[in-house]
């Protein structure tokens, strides 16, 4: 659905909780581009509400999402809520004919990916997943390192991830119900950024997951990986775990012809050039985290292509389940809903 060049993009966010602040980065975010307005915000917290109403004193507060749905006039809504109700408030908003942004993870099952998607095709409005970190500058570098493939070669082994030692947070993204389990967190970001590295179907992932039994105050697993297998036979691992001591680099590329390795703040890049290994050390561009909502309202005024489609964050979705899976039949590989 085209939104004309000279109607002003109404918009909110669902959820202005007080966790990172997250309602007001996004609004902040959005109001950077031309002829677009904060029209409401839904929260359920008094408390919350009355901060999002100083905070935007010209959009309407609302505590109801079928009341902001009827009486904002909204051609876009973010979901900035438990990853449990992404689901069900996208197809709110879809259903009201609304385009509607999800925080990552963009749902925790693939059958709710599935009627997502199916909403926003039949009403045909705009679906999308806020992976802004598509544009984190150790990514864009990255990307561009692996293409040149005369210092890689071809890519054959990836790894990737975050470690420490510790016990995780006492909130709902704790909670495995709610938040689909640790590697829903994090995990969404760095599978987006591998399968996007890897532009190939997937073969198969196999999870494997460790509780530590003194930590029971919350139910998400403690150390969860999943090894990733592309149908080109390169092989991906992610690995986020509160329980290792000794930690990996956050990521390890390993090419025909070289090397990348995240040392801090720039990569190690070595390569074979002219029968000599040579290396050399690149620091990490700037992040431009707007640039996910510049293109969102182009896509919107019908100017570019949509860069997050519900597709490619669905694939996220079927990687972590298939992982969850996996790790549940004793790592057995699951072959994901979308590969």
């Amino acid at each position: 659905m085209k939104i004309k060049s000279d109607k002003t993009i109404c918009c909110g966010v669902i959820g202005y909780g007080g966790a990172f602040n997250m309602g007001n980065l996004h609004l902040t975010s959005m109001i950077k581009n031309p002829d677009v307005a904060v029209a409401a915000i839904c929260e359920l917290d008094p408390t919350r509400r009355a901060v999002a109403q100083k905070d935007w004193p010209g959009a309407k507060v609302y505590s109801r999402v079928p009341d902001m749905l009827r009486h904002a006039d909204l051609d876009l809504a973010t979901i900035i809520t438990p990853h449990n109700t992404h689901a069900p408030l996208a197809i709110q908003c879809l259903e009201a004919g609304v385009s509607a942004i999800c925080e990552k993870p963009m749902a925790i099952s693939s059958r709710d990916v599935k009627a997502m998607i199916a909403a926003a095709r039949r009403r045909r409005v705009m679906l999308s997943t806020f992976h802004n970190r598509r544009w984190d500058g150790d990514f864009v570098l990255l990307r561009d390192l692996i293409q040149k493939e005369e210092w890689l070669g071809r890519v054959f082994r990836i790894e990737a991830g975050f470690s420490g030692y510790g016990p995780q947070g006492n909130w709902w993204r704790a909670d495995r119900k709610i938040s689909g389990g640790a590697i829903y967190d994090w995990g969404a970001h760095f599978t987006d950024w591998i399968l996007n590295l890897v532009p190939e179907p997937i073969d198969w992932v196999s999870g494997y997951q460790v509780k530590n039994p003194e930590w029971k105050r919350y139910s998400n697993e403690d150390h969860s990986e999943y090894t990733l297998r592309f149908k080109g036979g390169a092989v991906a691992t992610l690995t986020i775990s509160n329980l290792a001591m000794s930690p990996k680099p956050r990521w390890r590329i390993l090419g025909e012809k070289g090397s990348i390795e995240d040392v801090g703040g720039k990569f190690l890049v070595k390569s074979m050039i002219k029968g000599r290994q040579t290396s050399a050390e690149v620091a990490f561009p700037k992040s431009d985290w707007d640039a996910y909502y510049q293109n969102i309202f182009r896509h919107l005024r019908g100017e570019e292509k949509l860069v997050i489609t519900p597709e490619s964050a669905a694939r996220v979705i079927g990687v972590l389940e298939a992982a969850n899976i996996s790790a549940a039949r004793g790592s057995q590989p699951v072959k994901p809903s979308f590969v």
